[in-house]
């Protein structure tokens, strides 16, 4: 149990794969703290990041890339063949796809991210956006949130998988390895999915943080100060509500 005196701790909960199954609207109902990581060119991503964000949440792009075994990527994938220019341009796609971004982590890319030369292109192109990158550390030999930090990018790294099994039990254990780094260094990185096992779960466990000493707070509240001023600015959504689909237009969410 949290004991008073102990500096307070901030976990960031960061919901990757959100856009491909229409059950992902099931992410909205989370705290507004909770960062969602939206997939490019699916079919409620965009839809989902332009809800998610009128509730509060911190969008990110959820950027595929090339894994280990041969996965499915789907759009907007980076591969290892591309040319620069091919590179640059998928980025940017993937980007002009989902909107209010502030921040990128990697899809998959246990083979992409282990190649310093590409990923030194990746962070070269993402610097021209003013976001923070993620690494998703889904191979312990990534040098992504090196490459980042090289190019001048504010950059974090996961911490905890939550849902690689979903048993209720292992569920609990990965949510209370996340609160035990928070605690002893300040901040974690928690990343899940939009499984309804997860949602479920996370619906009773995150209420729980506040007794234990621990903040849930979006990606970007990690960075230093100095970080975050490097990010584009985000304006609050009421500057945007007028320019945006009415709620009924968007009824299947």
């Amino acid at each position: 149990m949290w004991t008073q005196g102990v500096t307070a701790a901030e976990l960031t909960l960061i919901i990757d794969d959100v856009g491909y199954r229409q059950t992902d609207k099931g992410v909205l109902a989370l705290p507004a703290a909770t960062t969602l990581s939206v997939l490019p060119h699916t079919p409620w991503g965009r839809q989902l990041a332009v809800a998610g964000w009128r509730r509060g949440h911190e969008i990110m792009l959820h950027l595929p890339m090339l894994a280990d075994g041969g996965n499915a990527l789907g759009p907007s994938a980076l591969v290892g063949g591309m040319s620069p220019w091919e590179m640059r341009l998928t980025i940017k796609r993937a980007l002009a796809d989902i909107p209010f971004v502030r921040g990128v982590n990697n899809h998959m890319g246990s083979t992409l991210t282990r190649q310093r030369p590409l990923m030194d292109r990746v962070m070269g192109e993402l610097s021209q956006h003013h976001l923070y990158f993620v690494d998703s550390l889904t191979t312990p030999d990534s040098v992504a949130f090196d490459a980042a930090r090289e190019q001048g990018i504010p950059a974090l790294r996961r911490h905890v998988f939550l849902d690689n099994e979903t048993e209720e039990v292992d569920l609990e254990k990965q949510f209370s390895q996340a609160i035990t780094i928070a605690r002893k260094h300040g901040q974690a990185v928690l990343i899940g999915h939009p499984y309804p096992e997860t949602l479920a779960f996370l619906e009773q466990a995150l209420p729980t943080l506040a007794s234990q000493g621990v903040s849930l707070v979006p990606a970007s509240a990690l960075l230093s100060d100095k970080q975050r001023a490097q990010l584009r600015p985000m304006a609050p959504p009421t500057a945007f509500l007028h320019r945006l689909p009415e709620p009924n237009s968007v009824k299947t969410l």
